[in-house]
C-alpha cells in the first residue's frame, strides 16, 4: 500500500490533501492493523514537505567599462552570504544563486563596486567604473610621487587604516592581506620580523630580501625598529621598473615607507594606550599521563589487547615494561607523575602599547614628535619583546624656493632572555619530572644525552639593540620654471650588544661570552625634476646621482670551562678555555638614473628608466 500524486496544498505546505479513495481505505487499514497487532498506531496528521526550490547558475564576463578589456581576479559575492567566486584570466564566471531574489556584488581593487539582481537573467555581463578616488591617490615612487593614474609600473599602496588599531609590534604585521602578491610570513618569537616576498621567490641561492626605502633612503635595520604609529604609508613597487631604479638590490621587490609628519594647524596632542592577551589559534597542548599510556598501548596493540578483535584489554600485559627505565621506579613501577611540561613552559601572550605625539604646524613649519613605549610578551616563557622610541620630524620653508627638514628617529629594543625549545617541550614525557627530590632542575630527565629544556632558565642573557636614524634634506626650486632640485643626506647607526652566560652550557662546563656590533651607513642622493607641461603634453624628466658607504664591525669574545660563573659574561677570565674573533667589512658604490614620464591627454602613457 502507497501513496501517489499527492499535491501540495496551497494554504499551507506542510500539509497535503488526500484524494476520495483513500479516504475509504485508510479506516480499513487501521482496523486491519487493530486486529493483527491488538493496538492502533496514529496516523501522522500531516507529512513532510518537498522542497522543490531550484538553485539557478548564473554565467558572465566582468569588463573595464573604459577599454572593454576583460578584468581578471574579481570577487563576485552572493550578498548577505559566504558564497564567494573569482572572474578566470578572460574574465569569466560562473556562480550558484538559490533564488532570483539573489543579488550578486562584484568588487575590484581600483574599480567601484557594483550590484545586481539576478532575476530571470542567466547571463550577466559587466562594465566595472574605475575609482576616479583611487586614480586621483598619490603614490610613491622611486625618487619621486605620481599620480596613481599616471603610473605605469606596477604601484600599489598598502591600505593600512583598517589595522591601525591592532594590537602588533611590526609593521610587517599590517601588511597581510593587504597588497596583492606581497606574501607575509610567521614568526615564532615575540616581536620578530616576518618574512617579506613579493610576487614568490626569484632565486635559488642569492639574496631573497626585498629593499626597504625609509623616507627616500635605504634602510638595512630591522623593521623590529620602526613604530608602526609612525608610518603614514607603504607603497610596494612589484615589477622590473624596480630594478631599473634602484638596481640588482630591489630585484625581489621594494617597500617604500612614508613616516608621518605634521598638518597646519593648532599643536595637537595624542596619546593611546591598548593592552591585549595572545594565545595560539590551534590546541598546542601535547598528551597528558593517560593519553600518554595509552598511545603506548595502541603502540603495541598485539599484546596490550586480546585477539582476535583486539578491543577487549589483556589483563596480562605489563605496561611498565614498554616505557623508557626513565619512567620506572627502583621496583620497576611506572612513576605516578602527571606533569604538564607545556604549563610549566607557556603563559598567555600579551602585548601592551603606549604612544604619545605632538604635531602642528603653519605655512612656515610643520613638525611631529612622538614616542612609544611597547612590551610583547610571548607566550612561552622568557620570550619577551620591549621597545622604547623617541620620533622628530620636522620641516620649514626658510624662503620662498627652499625648503629644509628633518626625518629622525631613535630606537630602543631589548630582547633580553632566552625561551625553552618548544618542540623539546612538546616531545617530554608527562611522566617525568624537570626537578629532583630538592627542587633542582634535572639536567638529563631521560638519563640520556636530552638536556632538561627548562634548562635555558637559568641563562643570563642581555640582547639590546640600539638603532639611530637621521635624514637632512633640503628641496631648492631653481629659477627655471618646473625646475627642482633636491638633496637627501641619510644616516643609520646601529649598535647591538649580545651578552648570555649558562652554567650548563659547553657539555656542562659553562660558557660565556660578549659581542658587539656596530653598523654605520650613509646615502647621499642628488635628485634634478623638472616638469613641463604644453597643451595636453605632459613630460617629467628625473636626474639621480647618488652614493652609499657602508661600515660593519663585529667582536665577540666568550670564555668556557667555568669553576665558578657567578660573575658570567663579566668575567670572562675566570674560563679555562678563553677564546676572541673579530672581523669587519666596508663597502661602497655610487649610482646614477635618468627617468622621463610622458603623459598625453591622462590616456597615453610612457616611462623609460
Amino acid at each position: 500500500l502507497y501513496l501517489t500524486n499527492n499535491k501540495p496544498n496551497i494554504m499551507n505546505t506542510s500539509t497535503f490533501t488526500l484524494q476520495s479513495k483513500w479516504v475509504i481505505l485508510i479506516p480499513l487499514v487501521v482496523l486491519l492493523s487493530t486486529c493483527l497487532i491488538g493496538r492502533v498506531s496514529a496516523l501522522p496528521a500531516s507529512f513532510p514537505s518537498i522542497d522543490r526550490r531550484i538553485e539557478i547558475v548564473v554565467t558572465g564576463i566582468v569588463v573595464d567599462q573604459k577599454t572593454s578589456s576583460p578584468i581578471p581576479g574579481v570577487t563576485i559575492k552572493i550578498k548577505n552570504t559566504e558564497t564567494v567566486t573569482v572572474t578566470d584570466n578572460d574574465g569569466r564566471y560562473r556562480i550558484t544563486v538559490p533564488n532570483e531574489q539573489s543579488v550578486l556584488v562584484f568588487n575590484y581593487i581600483g574599480y567601484d563596486a557594483q550590484e545586481k539582481q539576478i532575476g530571470q537573467q542567466k547571463v550577466i555581463n559587466i562594465a566595472l567604473t574605475s575609482s576616479q578616488s583611487d586614480l586621483e591617490e598619490v603614490v610613491v615612487v622611486g625618487y619621486g610621487t605620481q599620480k596613481k593614474a599616471d603610473v605605469t609600473g606596477s604601484v600599489v599602496r598598502a591600505n593600512l587604516d583598517d589595522f591601525r588599531n591592532s594590537p602588533t609590534t611590526n609593521i610587517a604585521n599590517l601588511l597581510q592581506g593587504t597588497v596583492p602578491g606581497l606574501n607575509i610570513g610567521q614568526v615564532s618569537r615575540a616581536g620578530a620580523t616576518p618574512s617579506i616576498g613579493i610576487r614568490g621567490q626569484n632565486t635559488l641561492g642569492g639574496n631573497q630580501n626585498v629593499l626597504i626605502i625609509l623616507d627616500g633612503v635605504q634602510y638595512n635595520g630591522s623593521l623590529t625598529s620602526i613604530n608602526p604609529d609612525d608610518i603614514a604609508s607603504i607603497d610596494v613597487l612589484k615589477d622590473a621598473s624596480a630594478t631599473a631604479v634602484y638596481g640588482a638590490q630591489a630585484a625581489n621587490g621594494v617597500l617604500l615607507i612614508t613616516s608621518r609628519k605634521g598638518a597646519n594647524g593648532k599643536t595637537r596632542i595624542d596619546f593611546s594606550t591598548q593592552y591585549a592577551i595572545q594565545s595560539p589559534n590551534v590546541d598546542l597542548k601535547p598528551m597528558g599521563r593517560e593519553e600518554y599510556l595509552n598511545n603506548i598501548r595502541y603502540l603495541f596493540y598485539d599484546q596490550a589487547f586480546l585477539a582476535p578483535n583486539y578491543t577487549e584489554p589483556n589483563p596480562a600485559f605489563d605496561l611498565a615494561s614498554k616505557v623508557d627505565p626513565s619512567m620506572r621506579d627502583a621496583q620497576g613501577n611506572l612513576l605516578p607523575h602527571d606533569f604538564s611540561w607545556f604549563d610549566e613552559a607557556t603563559r598567555r601572550g600579551s602585548v601592551s602599547d603606549n604612544q604619545l605625539s605632538v604635531s602642528g604646524g603653519t605655512d612656515k613649519i610643520s613638525y611631529l614628535l612622538s614616542g612609544n613605549l611597547t612590551r610583547n610578551a610571548g607566550f612561552i616563557n622568557n620570550d619577551l619583546f620591549k621597545r622604547k622610541g623617541i620620533r622628530a620630524n620636522i620641516e620649514t620653508k626658510a624662503t620662498s624656493w627652499l625648503t629644509i627638514g628633518l626625518q629622525s628617529f631613535g630606537s630602543f629594543v631589548n630582547e633580553s632572555g632566552v625561551e625553552p625549545s618548544f618542540g623539546t617541550i612538546n616531545s617530554m614525557s608527562p611522566i617525568i619530572l624537570p626537578y629532583d627530590q630538592n627542587g633542582n632542575l634535572k639536567i638529563n630527565p631521560y638519563n640520556t644525552n636530552v638536556t632538561n629544556p627548562l634548562l635555558s632558565y637559568q641563562a643570563d642573557d642581555f640582547d639590546v639593540k640600539n638603532y639611530f636614524f637621521a635624514n637632512v634634506y633640503a628641496d631648492v626650486k631653481l629659477p627655471l620654471k618646473g625646475l627642482t632640485y633636491k638633496i637627501n643626506y641619510g644616516n643609520n647607526y646601529r649598535v647591538e650588544l649580545k651578552n648570555i652566560s649558562n652554567q650548563y652550557d659547553a657539555n656542562l662546563t659553562g660558557e660565556a661570552s660578549k659581542e658587539n656590533t656596530i653598523y654605520y651607513d650613509y646615502t647621499i642622493d642628488n635628485l634634478l625634476t623638472y616638469t613641463k607641461i604644453l597643451g595636453k603634453h605632459n613630460f617629467t624628466g628625473t636626474l639621480l646621482y647618488g652614493a652609499i658607504e657602508r661600515e660593519n664591525s663585529y667582536t665577540r669574545a666568550y670564555a668556557n670551562g667555568f669553576s665558578r660563573i657567578t660573575l658570567g659574561y663579566n668575567n670572562l677570565q675566570q674560563g679555562v678555555n678563553r677564546f676572541a674573533i673579530s672581523n669587519a667589512y666596508r663597502e661602497s658604490l655610487n649610482y646614477q638614473m635618468f627617468r622621463v614620464n610622458y603623459n598625453f591627454d591622462s590616456k597615453y602613457l610612457f616611462t623609460g628608466t
